[in-house]
């Protein structure tokens, strides 16, 4: 292990993707840095996760079938209010990106995204959470 990856804590992520593989490749590469991460595809499945799984870091695709990632993390805000939020899309544009700053996220992704970056975002979000 580097020093890095020393000094973070492993922490409990909630991914929320429609996209199965994407939650899956998500899962697997937090959980080999030791994280605890339970994955939903709608909103609805995501509120159920989170009411029994106090998340540290929420990932959350804009789009979802039941609804929007923008609505899903006010609604995480107000069931897990020391969450940090991650928003991520394939529908970027300047107006989501100003949404997004009203939002005050940790970070905002573009799909497709570098997994290590992504890790990284989290991480800091732990660092955060924990310092909070």
């Amino acid at each position: 292990m580097n020093s890095r990856t020393d000094k973070i804590p492993a922490g409990r992520i909630l991914v929320v993707d429609d996209q199965e593989n994407l939650c899956w490749v998500l899962a697997r590469v937090l959980s080999e840095r030791g994280h605890v991460v339970r994955t939903a595809q709608t909103v609805a499945e995501a509120l159920r996760v989170a009411s029994a799984f106090d998340c540290q870091v929420a990932i959350v695709d804009y789009r979802l079938p039941d609804g929007s990632g923008t609505d899903l993390i006010e609604r995480l805000r107000a069931c897990a209010p020391r969450a940090r939020l991650i928003l991520m899309t394939s529908y970027g544009s300047p107006a989501l990106r100003e949404q997004a700053q009203g939002l005050a996220l940790h970070a905002f992704f573009d799909k497709p995204f570098v997994n290590a970056l992504m890790v990284d975002s989290v991480e800091a979000a732990l660092l955060a959470w924990e310092g909070a």
